[in-house]
């Protein structure tokens, strides 16, 4: 029986109860037992303070609470308001988890009449409990626990007293003292411990007897040694439970519960079980029984979201551990830290190259998931693409912590699900949602003990100034999480990680001691290890059994200094030497160093001196070929890959193998059969690229020059490998992923990446660019879509007009096809990643004909379209909220977001994919008006139509402030100050209201002066001054410390100002009018500019024929972009004063909202009662869209019988006919109603029409005069003479062979089509009529 003892505290009740009386709590005990509270006496007033005691036989127990209200009349008691069940264990889990906030527990009520009630909100009992002991029973008195751990401490210390009879198992004997220990110390002075822990103790006591047993016979342990390793993990695992239940755990003391009650149970099973075991000597199958809570959530776990987190492969089951019995403090005190509640969350390992950090890392997470305990384990490597990548970390965390417990995996699922493009977020971000957030959530995870998470090598992530976010990240979000999640990071200590690290006073800094004892016993240990293994493999040369000695190994271990990497390497020149005893006599005649880096370019320099013969010249000429790829390739190579690679692809001559040399250099690189070749450890190449440690020409290897050099050979792998369908596919409207050669797919990923790591200007390089480009462009992108990388195309030829840009200016055909390579890549990738083959059927043959690309690579035998584009257009691409009409636009100054809002949102839009990455959403009814990326990119302010102002988390869409209230209408103007410490807004109140973005208060009292609505908004670029438009025709200029004006108003515009922009350089302010005007002032004096090269003459820029709504100014200077009414988009040059005519914007609606991305390569736009965001170029000379034939939709289109000629009609009241071969109209015939469908007669001599209102038109095909018409002749409706049909409103298939033919690329919606024989025609909504031809289709027909 247990007594159960419980405080009734309080209730909440809705505010119409405010005034109720004579109300009380009666509890109800598995339906009999019942105590009631005293029945409250004041209005509105539920509070009881009643202590009860409780008797129940078990823990799962129900126990009923019920809310009741006397009646007025006694004779019908009591009215029943609203119960609530739960059983005790249920209860006591909840007093667990509320005694960590230090509050009563609360518990939601359930009402009895909805009517009575308005909803079950709002209803909620306040209550203590707590669990005394259970009523005496006849029991077994076990010693306390207390006494029990002493035992085992004495028993294992016994035990490490066996030396190497136990060497594989003492790490984890040396764990099991450490904690056990820990945890004595704990409980010796402590009185309450409950009996079953006590039990607990006594039995994992008697599971020690077997150490007296293996004390006397020693040789017993290899057949137990996994059963002993068990015990051992299995009792750190207890000693944590116990320190939890004690009340020195991570969480306050564990509260005896039903599942602590398992929790025993399973850890009694666990060391019986075990005993057992011992005692038979039999070795066992059986898992070690962890604490951490039942893996069993309500939650459908889906592991597919993890995976799109595109986590990097951290599979290396090859890493080394230390060697038995070395290492043990470092690895005791991490494992001490870890396990600590009170401390620091982060321990940091650093030390020199080579000290041994990666196998301590390899340890402690080998030790920590023997204990289930391991949550992550991630590695950088260099030379590994994946693994070298700041970017994956964060992601790589989450998706093994996902995998590592359900509900985890759970919470960052959600995520996921919430933000589907997190992974493109900023990587503090990435940290807070992916990370900090679903382990903060999860409260069970508090009192479960630790969790670990190993991130070795920090170092070998990215270059310095790469992983500076990364690096951020981890040292300052890493503080929000959970104290059991504990983080141990092993690097060097470069310059960029100390100072990223050091300021946070939550990680533990520990430098990896060379010199200490305990590290030369260490180095030594492995010496004298690695040597025992060197003799016994050479049992032919009959060496002593003590060889080499300890004199020998002495000396190998000074010269060593500390560096385990150094004893690792001359343990392998010495093992791959033909006599072991010559090799060691070689390393002992080297000095002595008087430090580590020396030391081991000592060992280095050894070793290359016995790999070959240095004076011949071919020797040395190989090894710096071959070891020039490995140190530079991007990702390990195998064997046969380098061969190909290092192939002589301009003569063609027979090159030596690459193993012909490695073969040589086993003491530095690694290899297997089929298996890449990498350098045994990054301090190699660190001596090996750095001329001043290793020497002469003979051995460096000049990055610069093996980049160059592996581009070119990439580039002629290329050349001969590339080909049309390499994969020799079929064209489908489905496909997969496709693996290629190795020395293939790597090539086509990175010859771009080598090629940019170098300056060259050598024309011989750009003429081998641009001939490669000229004949394998196209089959490039194809392999690159095949395996599966079609986007990487657009950031890859993105880097490579970059870098043509800055070493090719001289050669104008290379620039040109670049540039129109990039442009080919950003219009068509949609097209060419839905199948490999669309490059050359799709995305080529709509390609504009005046096209580098398309002049060099079409061919007669592809599909042949006409009326789609002759140029480029400007328009590179356009998306949309359906439903949403934008009303603002802004672009993060970072480059990586564009948002937008509407009347319901605010969306956040990833810049490169054009994927939605959140949308933050305002009060409904509350429609947003403005809103404005921060300085930072991290924030997003918004103005609203209630006259509020809200601050915006840019990625979470959380409000990060209260919503600032300054303002009582329309709030329509919005800008930061340069710092983003102040926001100031303005709108149809007149008022200019400056807020502390900080703490959300205003700053300083409004700004008063305009007598209509202040329609812009503008701060110059130190924050000395805001500049403010308004309808009141004014543009005011303020000093933001003193609130005043400093100028008088500028008085100028015959309309509304509508828009306010200072120039990058602070020198000019730009305003923008409803008189259709662009005005240029002097910021400092507010006076008209005098126009660029001319006298007397006003700066002003005139070219729109209505009101100017925006204006947005290039990050250089150079550009002014205009939106405008009129529904053009202009673009002036400001150094000259001009308009540049053939960039014309051209939009169907009104453009409101106009921006520069920040590399003002391009600008983004949106119109009036649209939904559409628009991304143009900013140099692109084309027309918008494809050719428009008509002014309005195309509804019906005709071939004639022959196929020579097709008819088309549309809304503009026109019947055009085209001549099918040459695409130029034939003759256009006008009639007074819109077009409903268009034809030919049978025998081809009329020309056929039929308007809105069912009026038929015909004329002669050969004249074009007008004939008489009867109802017979009116046109049918779409004429598809042969087997070409559109499917799925984009596709073109051949009916009768079930082929896929053509995919439309994005335009304007198809409204018409019809087809004959090889031909099919389409008309669009925008006026276009597209023709596409298959030549050699009609031969099949």
């Amino acid at each position: 029986m247990i007594i159960f003892e419980i405080s009734v505290v309080k209730a909440e009740l809705p505010v119409h109860a405010n005034d109720w009386t004579k109300c009380f709590v009666q509890i109800i005990v598995d339906g009999s037992h019942v105590v009631k509270t005293k029945s409250t006496k004041k209005p509105g007033v539920f509070e009881w303070q009643q202590h009860f005691e409780l008797i129940s036989k078990t823990d799962e127990s129900v126990c009923r609470f019920e809310l009741r209200k006397k009646s007025a009349l006694s004779l019908l008691g009591s009215q029943l308001l609203a119960f609530t069940e739960a059983s005790f264990s249920e209860l006591l889990l909840k007093v667990q988890k509320a005694s960590h906030l230090g509050q009563n527990v609360s518990l939601p009520l359930q009402t009895t009449k909805s009517k009575l009630a308005g909803g079950d909100d709002g209803w909620h009992l306040f209550f203590r409990l707590v669990a005394q002991d259970s009523l005496p029973v006849a029991k077994v008195e076990y010693p306390r626990i207390s006494r029990s751990l002493s035992e085992v401490v004495l028993k294992l210390e016994a035990f490490m007293q066996l030396g190497d009879a136990i060497a594989q198992v003492h790490p984890y004997a040396f764990i099991a003292w450490r904690t056990a220990t820990a945890v004595y110390t704990i409980l010796k002075a402590q009185v309450d411990q409950e009996t079953k822990l006590d039990a607990l103790g006594s039995l994992m006591q008697d599971a020690y007897l077997f150490v007296d047993d293996v004390n006397s016979f020693p040789e017993k342990i290899p057949a137990l040694e996994e059963t002993i390793t068990k015990l051992f993990v299995q009792t750190s695992e207890c000693a944590i439970f116990i320190q939890e239940c004690s009340g020195h755990g991570f969480a306050k003391r564990l509260v005896s519960t039903a599942w602590v009650e398992r929790r025993i149970s399973d850890l009694t099973d666990g060391f019986t079980f075990l005993k057992r075991a011992l005692e038979s000597r039999v070795a066992v199958q059986t898992a070690v029984v962890s604490f951490r809570i039942d893996k069993t959530v309500k939650h459908i776990v889906n592991v597919q979201n993890l995976m799109k987190l595109h986590p990097a492969d951290m599979d290396d089951p090859s890493r080394p551990e230390c060697l038995p019995n070395t290492r043990m403090d470092i690895i005791g005190d991490i494992y001490k830290w870890a396990t600590t509640p009170i401390g620091l969350t982060v321990f940091w390992l650093h030390g020199f190259p080579g000290a041994g950090k990666s196998t301590i890392a390899t340890s402690v997470a080998n030790l920590f998931r023997q204990q289930r305990r391991l949550g992550a384990f991630t590695f950088f490597t260099r030379g590994v693409e994946a693994r070298t990548d700041p970017a994956s970390l964060i992601r790589t965390i989450a998706y093994q912590l996902g995998e590592f417990d359900p509900r985890i995996c759970d919470a960052i699922s959600r995520v996921i699900e919430e933000t589907p493009s997190i992974k493109q977020a900023p990587l503090h971000w990435q940290f807070q949602r992916l990370l900090v957030d679903p382990l903060r959530s999860l409260e069970d995870l508090q009192w479960e003990g630790p969790v670990l998470v190993v991130i070795d090598a920090l170092d070998e992530c990215g270059r310095t100034g790469a992983r500076s976010d990364l690096l951020t990240a981890l040292a300052r979000e890493s503080m929000l999480l959970p104290p059991t999640l504990r983080i141990f990071v092993t690097s060097r200590a470069e310059k960029d990680i100390y100072n990223a690290i050091s300021p946070y006073p939550h990680i533990y800094s520990r430098e990896l001691d060379l010199s200490s004892e305990t590290n030369e016993h260490d180095v030594k240990a492995y010496i004298h290890h690695r040597m025992v293994a060197i003799r016994l493999q050479n049992e032919y040369l009959d060496l002593p059994s003590d060889w080499p000695g300890a004199s020998r190994v002495d000396a190998l271990s000074l010269r060593a200094s500390g560096l385990f990497v150094w004893a690792a390497t001359a343990c392998r020149y010495v093992e791959n030497g033909q006599d072991p005893e010559e090799r060691l006599a070689q390393l002992l005649r080297s000095e002595v160093q008087a430090d580590s880096e020396s030391a081991l370019d000592s060992i280095y320099i050894t070793a290359l001196e016995s790999a070959g013969k240095w004076s011949d010249s071919a020797f040395a000429a190989d090894f710096r070929e071959i070891l020039g790829i490995v140190i530079v390739a991007e990702n390990p190579l195998t064997s046969g890959t380098i061969d190909i690679l290092n192939a002589d692809f301009t003569t063609g001559r027979k090159k030596r193998p690459c193993m012909h040399t490695i073969q040589h250099l086993g003491c530095v690189l690694q290899w297997a059969a089929d298996k890449p070749i990498r350098v045994f450890h990054p301090s190699f190449a660190d001596f090996i690229t750095e001329r001043r440690r290793c020497g002469g020409d003979a051995w460096h290897i000049d990055k610069s020059h093996h980049h160059l050099r592996l581009a070119r050979q990439c580039i002629g792998r290329l050349g001969v490998a590339l080909q049309k369908n390499i994969c020799q596919l079929t064209l489908s409207r489905s496909f997969e992923a496709q693996n290629l050669p190795d020395v293939t797919a790597y090539p086509c990923i990175h010859w771009i990446d080598h090629l940019c790591q170098v300056q060259s200007s050598e024309p011989s390089l750009s003429q081998e660019i641009d001939g490669f480009l000229h004949k394998h462009f196209l089959h490039w992108v194809e392999a690159m879509s095949a395996i599966g990388r079609p986007r990487q195309t657009i950031t890859l030829v993105d880097k490579l007009r970059d870098w043509v840009d800055a070493n090719c200016s001289h050669d104008d055909s290379l620039r040109s096809f670049v540039r129109d390579a990039e442009r080919f890549c950003q219009a068509y990738v949609h097209v060419f990643e839905q199948h490999p083959l669309l490059v050359y059927q799709s995305a080529l043959p709509f390609t504009p004909t005046s096209s580098v690309i398309y002049k060099t690579f079409n061919e007669p035998t592809l599909p042949q379209v006409d009326g789609f584009r002759d140029q480029w257009s400007p328009l590179l691409t356009e998306f949309s909220k359906p439903g949403e009409n934008v009303t603002s636009v802004s672009c993060s100054t970072d480059g990586r977001y564009i948002a937008s809002s509407s009347k319901r949102s605010i969306s956040v839009w990833d810049s490169t994919s054009y994927e939605l990455v959140t949308s933050l959403l305002p009060v409904a009814g509350n429609a947003t008006n403005v809103i404005k990326f921060s300085p930072n990119s991290v924030h997003i302010a918004s103005g609203h139509m209630d006259g509020s102002v809200r601050l915006w988390d840019a990625l979470s869409g959380k409000e990060i402030l209260a919503t600032m209230k300054g303002h009582s209408e329309d709030v329509y103007a919005l800008d930061f100050s340069e710092d983003g410490t102040q926001l100031v807004s303005a709108g149809k109140d007149k008022k200019i209201v400056t807020w502390d973005i900080r703490t959300g208060e205003m700053h300083r009292e409004p700004l008063s002066g305009h007598t209509k609505t202040v329609l812009c908004l503008c701060f110059a670029q130190n924050g000395a001054r805001l500049a403010s438009g308004s309808r009141d025709r004014s543009i005011r200029i303020w000093d933001t410390e003193t609130s005043k004006a400093v100028l008088p108003p500028i008085l100028h515009h015959d309309g509304g100002v509508n828009a306010l922009v200072y120039t990058p350089d602070g020198r000019r302010l730009i305003s923008a009018s409803d008189d259709k005007t662009i005005c240029v002032w002097d910021a400092d004096s507010g006076a008209l500019q005098q126009s660029p090269g001319k006298i007397d003459v006003p700066f002003i820029l005139q070219g729109h024929n209505s009101t100017i709504y925006s204006l947005s100014v290039s990050p250089n200077g150079a550009l002014l972009a205009s939106a405008s009414k009129d529904t053009t988009v202009r673009l002036w040059d400001i150094q000259v004063g001009k308009e540049l005519p053939a960039l014309v914007r051209q939009h169907r609606l009104p453009v409101r909202c106009i921006t520069f991305t920040a590399d003002g390569r391009s600008i983004v736009t949106s119109s009036l009662n649209d939904p559409v965001l628009r991304v143009w170029d900013t140099e692109s000379t084309g027309s918008m869209g494809i050719t428009r034939r008509h002014k309005g939709l195309v509804g019906s289109l005709s071939f004639s019988s022959d196929g020579k000629r097709l008819a088309s009609g549309g809304k503009d009241r026109r019947v055009r006919v085209w001549d099918v071969e040459t695409g130029t109209m034939a003759v256009e015939l006008s009639l007074e109603r819109e077009v409903y469908r268009v034809g030919f007669s049978l025998d081809g001599s009329k020309i056929l029409a039929l308007d809105d209102a069912n009026a038929v038109f015909a004329w002669r095909a050969d004249t074009h005069e007008p004939l008489m018409a009867s109802p017979n002749d009116a046109p049918q409706g779409e004429v598809c003479r042969g087997s070409l049909s559109l499917v799925k409103s984009q596709w073109i298939d051949n009916t009768e062979t079930k082929e896929a033919l053509l995919m439309f690329p994005n335009m304007s919606r198809i409204m018409a089509r019809a087809s004959w024989r090889d031909r099919f025609a389409v008309g669009t909504a925008n006026g276009g009529v597209v023709i596409v031809s298959f030549p050699g289709l009609q031969s099949e027909l």
